[in-house]
Protein backbone atom coordinates (compact mmCIF):
# COMPACT_ATOMS: atom_id res chain seq x y z
CA UNK A 1 0.00 0.00 0.00
CA UNK A 2 1.43 3.42 -0.95
CA UNK A 3 2.40 5.68 1.91
CA UNK A 4 0.75 9.03 2.57
CA UNK A 5 3.62 11.34 1.64
CA UNK A 6 2.15 14.16 3.71
CA UNK A 7 2.58 12.04 6.86
CA UNK A 8 5.92 10.34 6.36
CA UNK A 9 8.72 11.08 8.85
CA UNK A 10 12.11 11.93 7.35
CA UNK A 11 13.32 14.45 9.93
CA UNK A 12 12.99 12.90 13.38
CA UNK A 13 16.27 11.78 15.02
CA UNK A 14 14.26 9.26 17.07
CA UNK A 15 13.00 7.66 13.87
CA UNK A 16 16.54 6.96 12.64
CA UNK A 17 17.58 5.61 16.05
CA UNK A 18 14.67 3.20 16.42
CA UNK A 19 13.84 2.20 12.84
CA UNK A 20 16.90 2.95 10.73
CA UNK A 21 16.63 4.50 7.28
CA UNK A 22 13.17 5.22 5.77
CA UNK A 23 13.80 3.07 2.70
CA UNK A 24 10.14 2.67 1.68
CA UNK A 25 9.49 6.39 1.97
CA UNK A 26 12.56 7.33 -0.06
CA UNK A 27 11.72 4.76 -2.75
CA UNK A 28 8.19 6.11 -3.15
CA UNK A 29 9.50 9.68 -3.29
CA UNK A 30 12.06 8.77 -5.96
CA UNK A 31 9.25 7.32 -8.09
CA UNK A 32 6.43 9.77 -7.39
CA UNK A 33 7.86 13.03 -6.05
CA UNK A 34 11.66 13.23 -6.41
CA UNK A 35 11.57 16.92 -5.45
CA UNK A 36 9.06 17.03 -2.60
CA UNK A 37 8.01 19.96 -0.40
CA UNK A 38 8.22 18.76 3.20
CA UNK A 39 6.31 20.62 5.93
CA UNK A 40 6.00 19.48 9.54
CA UNK A 41 5.16 21.37 12.74
CA UNK A 42 8.49 20.85 14.48
CA UNK A 43 10.92 21.73 11.67
CA UNK A 44 11.30 24.49 9.12
CA UNK A 45 10.09 23.31 5.67
CA UNK A 46 12.43 22.14 2.92
CA UNK A 47 12.54 20.36 -0.44
CA UNK A 48 13.36 16.64 -0.20
CA UNK A 49 15.83 15.47 -2.88
CA UNK A 50 16.01 11.69 -3.28
CA UNK A 51 17.31 10.83 -6.77
CA UNK A 52 20.98 10.34 -7.58
CA UNK A 53 20.91 12.64 -10.62
CA UNK A 54 19.29 15.49 -8.71
CA UNK A 55 21.77 15.24 -5.84
CA UNK A 56 24.58 15.41 -8.41
CA UNK A 57 23.02 18.43 -10.15
CA UNK A 58 22.64 20.36 -6.92
CA UNK A 59 26.10 19.37 -5.65
CA UNK A 60 27.94 20.53 -8.75
CA UNK A 61 26.10 23.87 -8.93
CA UNK A 62 27.56 25.53 -5.85
CA UNK A 63 26.55 29.01 -7.00
CA UNK A 64 22.82 28.32 -7.18
CA UNK A 65 22.85 25.98 -4.16
CA UNK A 66 25.07 27.37 -1.41
CA UNK A 67 26.36 26.09 1.90
CA UNK A 68 26.55 29.54 3.42
CA UNK A 69 22.83 30.01 3.95
CA UNK A 70 20.97 29.81 7.26
CA UNK A 71 20.79 25.99 7.26
CA UNK A 72 23.28 23.23 6.46
CA UNK A 73 21.99 20.29 8.52
CA UNK A 74 18.51 19.31 9.66
CA UNK A 75 17.57 20.50 13.15
CA UNK A 76 14.26 20.58 14.98
CA UNK A 77 12.79 23.96 15.87
CA UNK A 78 14.41 25.34 19.00
CA UNK A 79 17.48 23.12 18.72
CA UNK A 80 20.95 24.19 17.59
CA UNK A 81 22.12 22.77 14.30
CA UNK A 82 24.95 20.23 14.53
CA UNK A 83 28.33 22.03 14.79
CA UNK A 84 26.60 25.36 15.42
CA UNK A 85 25.81 24.21 18.96
CA UNK A 86 28.21 25.63 21.54
CA UNK A 87 29.70 28.19 19.16
CA UNK A 88 27.55 31.02 20.48
CA UNK A 89 28.03 30.34 24.21
CA UNK A 90 31.74 29.52 24.00
CA UNK A 91 32.43 32.25 21.49
CA UNK A 92 30.59 34.89 23.50
CA UNK A 93 33.07 34.47 26.35
CA UNK A 94 35.95 34.83 23.89
CA UNK A 95 34.61 37.77 21.91
CA UNK A 96 34.18 35.71 18.74
CA UNK A 97 32.51 37.17 15.69
CA UNK A 98 28.93 35.78 15.56
CA UNK A 99 28.86 36.32 11.79
CA UNK A 100 31.86 34.05 11.17
CA UNK A 101 30.91 30.64 9.67
CA UNK A 102 31.16 27.83 12.27
CA UNK A 103 33.70 26.06 10.02
CA UNK A 104 34.68 25.90 6.37
CA UNK A 105 31.84 23.53 5.38
CA UNK A 106 29.54 26.54 5.91
CA UNK A 107 31.58 28.57 3.41
CA UNK A 108 31.26 28.90 -0.35
CA UNK A 109 33.88 29.40 -3.04
CA UNK A 110 36.27 31.06 -3.42
CA UNK A 111 36.77 31.36 0.37
CA UNK A 112 35.83 27.71 0.91
CA UNK A 113 38.36 26.52 -1.66
CA UNK A 114 41.21 28.59 -0.25
CA UNK A 115 40.45 27.62 3.36
CA UNK A 116 40.12 23.94 2.52
CA UNK A 117 43.54 23.97 0.82
CA UNK A 118 45.18 24.70 4.17
CA UNK A 119 44.77 21.03 5.08
CA UNK A 120 43.92 19.18 1.87
CA UNK A 121 47.61 18.37 1.35
CA UNK A 122 47.43 15.93 4.28
CA UNK A 123 44.61 13.84 2.79
CA UNK A 124 45.76 13.18 -0.77
CA UNK A 125 45.95 9.69 -2.29
CA UNK A 126 49.73 9.97 -2.23
CA UNK A 127 49.77 10.69 1.50
CA UNK A 128 47.44 7.76 2.11
CA UNK A 129 49.72 5.42 0.14
CA UNK A 130 52.60 6.49 2.34
CA UNK A 131 50.75 5.58 5.53
CA UNK A 132 48.99 2.49 4.16
CA UNK A 133 51.39 -0.03 5.69
CA UNK A 134 51.25 1.81 9.00
CA UNK A 135 47.44 1.74 8.98
CA UNK A 136 47.60 -1.99 8.20
CA UNK A 137 49.80 -2.54 11.26
CA UNK A 138 47.51 -0.48 13.47
CA UNK A 139 44.45 -2.36 12.22
CA UNK A 140 46.16 -5.70 12.96
CA UNK A 141 46.98 -4.58 16.49
CA UNK A 142 43.46 -3.30 17.13
CA UNK A 143 41.96 -6.51 15.73
CA UNK A 144 44.13 -8.59 18.05
CA UNK A 145 42.94 -6.48 20.99
CA UNK A 146 39.36 -7.00 19.85
CA UNK A 147 39.82 -10.77 19.67
CA UNK A 148 41.36 -10.75 23.14
CA UNK A 149 38.32 -8.89 24.44
CA UNK A 150 36.08 -11.49 22.79
CA UNK A 151 37.93 -14.28 24.60
CA UNK A 152 37.44 -12.54 27.93
CA UNK A 153 33.71 -12.03 27.53
CA UNK A 154 30.73 -13.71 25.91
CA UNK A 155 29.96 -10.58 23.94
CA UNK A 156 31.86 -7.49 22.87
CA UNK A 157 30.90 -4.01 21.69
CA UNK A 158 32.45 -3.82 18.22
CA UNK A 159 32.12 -0.03 18.04
CA UNK A 160 34.32 0.72 21.04
CA UNK A 161 36.56 -2.35 20.89
CA UNK A 162 37.53 -1.99 17.23
CA UNK A 163 35.62 0.33 14.86
CA UNK A 164 36.43 3.54 16.74
CA UNK A 165 40.13 2.84 17.21
CA UNK A 166 41.72 3.24 13.77
CA UNK A 167 39.87 6.50 12.85
CA UNK A 168 40.87 7.91 16.22
CA UNK A 169 44.53 6.89 15.83
CA UNK A 170 44.69 8.05 12.21
CA UNK A 171 43.19 11.45 12.96
CA UNK A 172 45.34 11.85 16.05
CA UNK A 173 48.52 11.00 14.16
CA UNK A 174 47.80 13.19 11.13
CA UNK A 175 47.04 16.15 13.38
CA UNK A 176 50.02 15.30 15.59
CA UNK A 177 48.01 15.10 18.81
CA UNK A 178 49.40 13.23 21.86
CA UNK A 179 48.21 9.59 22.04
CA UNK A 180 47.23 10.07 25.68
CA UNK A 181 44.60 12.58 24.50
CA UNK A 182 42.95 10.34 21.91
CA UNK A 183 40.41 8.65 24.17
CA UNK A 184 39.19 12.00 25.40
CA UNK A 185 38.95 13.21 21.80
CA UNK A 186 36.61 10.29 21.11
CA UNK A 187 34.36 11.32 24.00
CA UNK A 188 34.25 14.84 22.63
CA UNK A 189 33.63 13.67 19.06
CA UNK A 190 30.65 11.63 20.24
CA UNK A 191 29.28 14.68 22.02
CA UNK A 192 29.23 16.60 18.74
CA UNK A 193 26.49 14.27 17.47
CA UNK A 194 24.71 14.17 20.83
CA UNK A 195 26.10 10.81 21.98
CA UNK A 196 27.31 10.90 25.58
CA UNK A 197 27.94 7.74 27.57
CA UNK A 198 26.45 7.64 31.11
CA UNK A 199 29.89 7.80 32.74
CA UNK A 200 30.50 11.15 31.05
CA UNK A 201 27.29 12.77 32.31
CA UNK A 202 27.53 14.66 35.59
CA UNK A 203 24.92 14.51 38.30
CA UNK A 204 21.93 16.66 37.40
CA UNK A 205 22.93 17.05 33.74
CA UNK A 206 20.76 16.14 30.80
CA UNK A 207 22.38 14.45 27.81
CA UNK A 208 22.12 17.73 25.89
CA UNK A 209 23.80 19.66 28.70
CA UNK A 210 26.55 17.06 28.94
CA UNK A 211 27.11 17.21 25.18
CA UNK A 212 27.36 21.01 25.27
CA UNK A 213 29.80 20.88 28.19
CA UNK A 214 31.97 18.31 26.41
CA UNK A 215 32.01 20.39 23.23
CA UNK A 216 33.04 23.43 25.27
CA UNK A 217 35.82 21.36 26.89
CA UNK A 218 36.98 20.31 23.43
CA UNK A 219 37.13 23.93 22.27
CA UNK A 220 39.13 24.84 25.39
CA UNK A 221 41.56 22.02 24.59
CA UNK A 222 41.93 23.29 21.03
CA UNK A 223 42.38 26.83 22.29
CA UNK A 224 45.36 25.75 24.38
CA UNK A 225 46.72 23.68 21.47
CA UNK A 226 46.58 26.67 19.14
CA UNK A 227 48.27 28.97 21.66
CA UNK A 228 51.05 26.41 22.11
CA UNK A 229 51.70 26.37 18.36
CA UNK A 230 51.41 30.16 18.06
CA UNK A 231 54.38 30.54 20.40
CA UNK A 232 57.83 31.32 18.97
CA UNK A 233 59.32 28.17 17.52
CA UNK A 234 55.92 26.53 17.21
CA UNK A 235 54.66 23.38 18.89
CA UNK A 236 55.12 19.62 18.48
CA UNK A 237 52.53 19.08 15.73
CA UNK A 238 53.74 19.78 12.17
CA UNK A 239 50.12 19.82 11.01
CA UNK A 240 48.99 22.41 13.55
CA UNK A 241 52.15 24.48 12.97
CA UNK A 242 51.37 24.56 9.25
CA UNK A 243 47.73 25.42 9.89
CA UNK A 244 48.40 28.31 12.27
CA UNK A 245 50.88 29.76 9.78
CA UNK A 246 48.67 29.21 6.74
CA UNK A 247 47.11 32.19 5.00
CA UNK A 248 43.85 32.77 3.16
CA UNK A 249 44.04 35.78 0.84
CA UNK A 250 47.21 36.81 2.63
CA UNK A 251 45.66 36.70 6.11
CA UNK A 252 46.39 34.28 8.95
CA UNK A 253 43.41 32.50 10.43
CA UNK A 254 42.33 33.98 13.76
CA UNK A 255 41.75 31.99 16.96
CA UNK A 256 38.06 31.48 16.21
CA UNK A 257 38.72 30.20 12.70
CA UNK A 258 41.51 27.88 13.81
CA UNK A 259 39.45 26.46 16.65
CA UNK A 260 36.52 25.72 14.36
CA UNK A 261 38.81 24.24 11.70
CA UNK A 262 40.37 21.72 14.10
CA UNK A 263 37.01 21.02 15.74
CA UNK A 264 35.61 19.98 12.36
CA UNK A 265 38.58 17.82 11.37
CA UNK A 266 38.53 15.88 14.64
CA UNK A 267 34.77 15.36 14.66
CA UNK A 268 34.45 14.39 11.00
CA UNK A 269 37.63 12.32 11.11
CA UNK A 270 36.22 10.04 13.78
CA UNK A 271 32.53 9.68 13.01
CA UNK A 272 32.21 8.70 9.36
CA UNK A 273 34.75 5.85 9.12
CA UNK A 274 33.76 4.40 12.48
CA UNK A 275 30.14 4.20 11.33
CA UNK A 276 31.06 2.79 7.92
CA UNK A 277 33.26 0.15 9.58
CA UNK A 278 30.49 -0.92 11.96
CA UNK A 279 27.83 -0.92 9.26
CA UNK A 280 30.19 -2.80 6.98
CA UNK A 281 30.63 -5.56 9.54
CA UNK A 282 26.85 -5.85 9.88
CA UNK A 283 26.47 -6.08 6.10
CA UNK A 284 29.14 -8.78 5.76
CA UNK A 285 27.78 -10.88 8.62
CA UNK A 286 24.21 -10.58 7.34
CA UNK A 287 25.35 -11.58 3.82
CA UNK A 288 27.56 -14.64 4.37
CA UNK A 289 27.97 -15.21 0.63
CA UNK A 290 29.67 -11.81 0.34
CA UNK A 291 31.63 -12.41 3.52
CA UNK A 292 32.98 -15.66 2.10
CA UNK A 293 33.86 -14.00 -1.22
CA UNK A 294 35.89 -11.39 0.63
CA UNK A 295 37.57 -13.92 2.90
CA UNK A 296 38.60 -15.96 -0.11
CA UNK A 297 40.00 -13.17 -2.25
CA UNK A 298 41.94 -10.16 -0.95
CA UNK A 299 41.71 -8.54 -4.40
CA UNK A 300 38.05 -7.82 -3.66
CA UNK A 301 38.88 -5.45 -0.79
CA UNK A 302 38.74 -2.20 -2.84
CA UNK A 303 35.35 -3.15 -4.27
CA UNK A 304 34.14 -4.16 -0.82
CA UNK A 305 35.17 -0.75 0.53
CA UNK A 306 33.09 1.06 -2.09
CA UNK A 307 30.09 -1.21 -1.62
CA UNK A 308 30.24 -0.77 2.15
CA UNK A 309 30.33 3.00 1.65
CA UNK A 310 27.34 2.83 -0.70
CA UNK A 311 25.45 0.43 1.54
CA UNK A 312 26.01 2.25 4.83
CA UNK A 313 25.93 5.86 3.57
CA UNK A 314 27.17 7.17 6.94
CA UNK A 315 26.27 10.77 6.08
CA UNK A 316 22.48 10.89 5.76
CA UNK A 317 21.83 14.40 4.53
CA UNK A 318 23.07 17.90 3.82
CA UNK A 319 21.10 21.07 3.13
CA UNK A 320 21.69 23.81 0.60
CA UNK A 321 20.09 27.24 0.19
CA UNK A 322 18.75 28.28 -3.22
CA UNK A 323 20.17 31.64 -4.34
CA UNK A 324 17.91 32.28 -7.35
CA UNK A 325 14.72 30.88 -8.82
CA UNK A 326 15.52 27.63 -10.58
CA UNK A 327 14.10 24.28 -11.68
CA UNK A 328 15.11 20.78 -10.54
CA UNK A 329 13.46 17.77 -12.16
CA UNK A 330 10.60 19.94 -13.51
CA UNK A 331 9.93 21.40 -10.06
CA UNK A 332 10.24 25.17 -9.57
CA UNK A 333 12.27 26.32 -6.59
CA UNK A 334 12.43 29.89 -5.31
CA UNK A 335 15.38 31.89 -4.05
CA UNK A 336 15.68 31.37 -0.31
CA UNK A 337 14.25 27.84 -0.35
CA UNK A 338 16.11 25.01 1.37
CA UNK A 339 16.85 21.68 -0.32
CA UNK A 340 17.82 18.54 1.59
CA UNK A 341 19.83 15.89 -0.24
CA UNK A 342 19.42 12.37 1.15
CA UNK A 343 22.54 10.41 0.20
CA UNK A 344 21.35 6.91 1.23
CA UNK A 345 18.36 7.33 -1.07
CA UNK A 346 20.57 8.44 -3.95
CA UNK A 347 22.76 5.40 -3.32
CA UNK A 348 19.74 3.09 -3.74
CA UNK A 349 18.44 4.73 -6.92
CA UNK A 350 17.64 1.96 -9.43
CA UNK A 351 18.07 4.48 -12.24
CA UNK A 352 21.81 4.28 -11.48
CA UNK A 353 22.40 1.02 -9.59
CA UNK A 354 21.34 -2.41 -10.79
CA UNK A 355 19.50 -4.28 -8.02
CA UNK A 356 20.34 -1.50 -5.53
CA UNK A 357 19.08 -3.34 -2.44
CA UNK A 358 21.55 -6.17 -3.00
CA UNK A 359 24.84 -5.98 -1.10
CA UNK A 360 27.44 -6.91 -3.72
CA UNK A 361 31.16 -6.38 -3.11
CA UNK A 362 31.85 -7.10 -6.80
CA UNK A 363 29.56 -4.26 -7.95
CA UNK A 364 31.15 -2.48 -10.90
CA UNK A 365 30.68 0.33 -11.65
CA UNK A 366 29.72 1.73 -8.28
CA UNK A 367 29.15 5.48 -8.67
CA UNK A 368 28.01 6.05 -5.08
CA UNK A 369 27.98 9.60 -3.78
CA UNK A 370 28.62 8.79 -0.14
CA UNK A 371 31.27 11.52 0.00
CA UNK A 372 29.17 14.05 -1.85
CA UNK A 373 30.18 15.63 -5.13
CA UNK A 374 31.56 18.87 -6.50
CA UNK A 375 33.12 21.68 -4.48
CA UNK A 376 32.21 20.12 -1.14
CA UNK A 377 33.36 16.57 -1.88
CA UNK A 378 34.50 15.13 1.45
CA UNK A 379 38.03 16.25 2.35
CA UNK A 380 38.70 12.97 4.15
CA UNK A 381 37.44 10.57 1.47
CA UNK A 382 40.90 9.14 0.76
CA UNK A 383 41.55 8.74 4.48
CA UNK A 384 38.24 6.94 5.04
CA UNK A 385 38.92 4.51 2.20
CA UNK A 386 42.46 3.83 3.42
CA UNK A 387 41.20 3.08 6.92
CA UNK A 388 38.46 0.77 5.65
CA UNK A 389 40.94 -1.12 3.45
CA UNK A 390 43.22 -1.70 6.43
CA UNK A 391 40.39 -2.84 8.70
CA UNK A 392 39.07 -5.29 6.09
CA UNK A 393 42.56 -6.73 5.58
CA UNK A 394 42.82 -7.33 9.32
CA UNK A 395 39.31 -8.76 9.68
CA UNK A 396 39.28 -11.08 6.67
CA UNK A 397 40.74 -13.99 8.57
CA UNK A 398 38.33 -13.75 11.51
CA UNK A 399 35.01 -12.78 9.91
CA UNK A 400 33.71 -16.40 9.72
CA UNK A 401 34.22 -16.67 13.49
CA UNK A 402 32.03 -13.67 14.31
CA UNK A 403 28.28 -13.24 14.65
CA UNK A 404 25.95 -10.47 15.75
CA UNK A 405 24.30 -10.84 19.15
CA UNK A 406 21.25 -8.77 18.23
CA UNK A 407 22.20 -6.11 20.76
CA UNK A 408 22.74 -2.73 19.18
CA UNK A 409 22.03 0.96 19.64
CA UNK A 410 21.71 3.35 16.70
CA UNK A 411 22.68 7.01 16.70
CA UNK A 412 19.73 9.39 17.03
CA UNK A 413 20.74 11.86 14.35
CA UNK A 414 19.55 13.09 10.96
CA UNK A 415 23.01 13.97 9.65
CA UNK A 416 25.22 11.06 10.73
CA UNK A 417 24.10 7.44 10.59
CA UNK A 418 25.57 4.57 12.50
CA UNK A 419 25.69 2.51 15.67
CA UNK A 420 26.79 3.77 19.06
CA UNK A 421 26.91 0.12 20.19
CA UNK A 422 27.00 -3.20 18.35
CA UNK A 423 27.13 -6.53 20.14
CA UNK A 424 29.35 -9.22 18.58
CA UNK A 425 30.39 -12.67 19.80
CA UNK A 426 32.73 -15.38 18.65
CA UNK A 427 31.40 -18.66 17.30
CA UNK A 428 33.13 -22.03 17.39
Amino acid sequence: MPLDLDKIDLHSPHRYATQGFPWAEWAQLRDEAPVFWYERDDIEPFWVITRHADVMTISEDSKTFINGGPRLRLALKGEAELLRGGVDSFGLSRGWNPQEPPDFTFMDDPRHRHTRKLSSWAFTQGCMREVGAHFDALAETFTEEFLTALKESDTCDFVHELAAKLPLAATGEILGLPPEDWKQLLVWSNAIIGEVEPEHIRSGETVTQAAERNMSDMRSYLEALIQEHRAPGGGPSPFVNRLVNGRVNGELLNEQQLNSYLFLLIGAGNDTTRNATTGGLVALLEHPDQRDLLCGNAALIPGAVDEILRWTSPVISFLRTVTEDTVINDQSLKAGDTVCMFYPSANRDDRVFSDPYRFDITRDPNPHITFGFGAHFCLGANLAKAELRSVLKALRGVLPRLELTGESRRIANTHVSGFSMLGVRAVA
